[in-house]
């Protein structure tokens, strides 16, 4: 809420609340002669109004408060457009480097010059970001692969540019550079990518979700409650399952760099920052045709959402409401049957929508890197390779605190799902049609 709102619903509340004191207390005079009872009655009312207003006059104020506090700090002004400026900030050092004479490998009999090397690096204005990058500092190369055109016979100098990526713990999606997801977890079954591009499924096959044995060269996975789609290296997308809804004519498409899978459609993400869905529009989930500077997306029971690269959210469908609008700073998305995730740059996360089993109960987990919500439930993956978990746990899906060294999560109706680095697919939750029957799944893998 804005510190309009804010106002607004103060006054509101204090007419309407006013207005109906007033009007109760009328009717107790006109009813005190004629029956007590019915005057003991509106003034009862009378006082509840009166008492009603006083927590609506203190949600208005606390309102107002927070958001003249954001507004002075700056906080809800910030973007990740702001932070992250594209340029290159390119430093020249010297450094030694020693050379191997032609013929001689041995260390003594190498040469030693000085090197101009320029470093490269991206120049984002962020704490993550700002860490210094260490440069080797012995050098060893080949002359004739060095020096070229470049070497200086007069003072005995050579040039060498070197591009370094700098490190960084919360890295800023950016148009098809995310990493893929190479599990997935859907209504009844589990799909993970193996190395050579290869696809492992298992679980609840009726409707042919599990019939992935041809797809060759994918990237990514998605998995719906009866379908499953895949991103392939070209950019090309495929689908199998049930397609009562058309959730799997996704032949057609292409540049495209991201997948995501609802119950009962299809999403992608395409190069140029906007989307394509397919399948069931019941609730306008697929009605993403005017987004643009879209970086990732997500798709939940029936509502989809897109991440633009300013670090805001935009979403539509069943019981999406303007709150998500009002997200700052956030990084990754994710859906659950009627709950939509954020995680935010500093490791934070938020949450909006049904909360009937505490799956949007995320405000106080810290460090995460990673988030995947099922039907009714919330999975997060901490910088530190362990997981955290909360709503429903009826089939065992948030028994997740003893995992270790893990890369990646996914969320399924009422199972979790884990990749390690190791490539293992580690699984908890409901079994019922062997979903969680991953331990034959080996060499998954496993994205940067």
């Amino acid at each position: 809420m804005s510190q309009k709102t804010g106002k607004k619903l103060k006054v509101l509340s204090t007419v309407v609340f006013s207005v109906l004191t007033a009007l109760f207390l009328v009717f107790a005079v006109l009813f005190f002669k004629t029956n007590l009872i019915y005057s003991f009655i509106f003034v009862a009312l009378s006082l509840v109004s009166a008492i009603m207003l006083i927590p609506f006059v203190k949600m208005a104020n606390t309102v107002t408060s927070d958001t003249v506090e954001m507004e002075a700090t700056g906080e809800d002004q910030l973007s990740l457009t702001d932070m992250y400026a594209p340029a290159y900030i390119e430093t020249t050092v010297i450094e030694s480097a020693n050379i191997e004479k032609e013929g001689e490998e041995d260390d003594e009999n190498m040469e030693t010059k000085q090197m101009k090397v320029s470093i490269k690096r991206s120049s984002p204005m962020s704490e993550d970001f700002t860490r210094e990058v260490g440069i080797e500092k012995n050098v060893r190369a080949i002359a004739d692969d060095i020096l070229g055109e470049d070497e200086d016979e007069g003072n005995g100098e050579f040039q060498s540019t070197t591009m370094i990526e700098t490190p960084s713990f919360n890295e800023i999606p950016g148009k098809g550079t995310e990493s893929k997801a190479t599990v997935a977890a859907g209504g009844l079954h589990t799909v993970a990518v193996r190395e050579s591009g290869n696809v492992l499924v298992t679980g609840y096959n009726n409707y042919g979700q599990c019939n992935v044995e041809e797809w060759e060269n994918v990237i990514a996975v998605a998995a719906g409650s009866y379908h499953t789609a895949a991103l392939f290296a070209d950019g090309t997308c495929g689908a199998v399952g049930y397609n009562g809804n058309r959730q799997c004519d996704v032949q057609g498409w292409s540049d495209v760099c991201d997948i995501a899978t609802g119950v009962a459609h299809t999403v992608g993400l395409c190069t140029d920052g906007t989307c394509v869905a397919t399948g069931d529009n019941t609730y306008g989930q697929c009605n993403i045709e005017g987004w643009s500077d879209i970086v990732a997306i997500c798709a939940g029971y029936n509502c989809t959402a897109g991440l633009r690269s300013d670090g805001t959210v935009i979403a539509v469908g069943l019981d999406i409401d303007s709150s998500a609008s009002k997200w700052r700073n956030i990084v990754s998305i994710t859906a659950g049957r009627l709950h939509l995730v954020g995680l935010k740059k500093n490791g934070c996360c938020v949450a909006m929508g049904n909360n009937s089993n505490g799956q949007c109960d995320v405000g106080r987990w810290s460090g995460i890197k990673a988030i995947a919500a099922g039907n009714y439930h919330t999975v997060g993956l901490s910088k530190d390779g362990t997981c955290i978990a909360t709503g429903y746990n009826g089939y065992g899906q948030c028994n997740v605190h003893k995992w270790t060294n893990i890369r990646a999560i996914a969320a399924g109706r009422n199972h979790t799902v884990a990749l390690n680095k190791y490539g293992r697919v580690l699984a908890v939750g409901d079994n019922s049609s062997a979903q969680c029957e991953t331990k034959d799944f080996d060499e998954i893998l496993v994205a940067d």
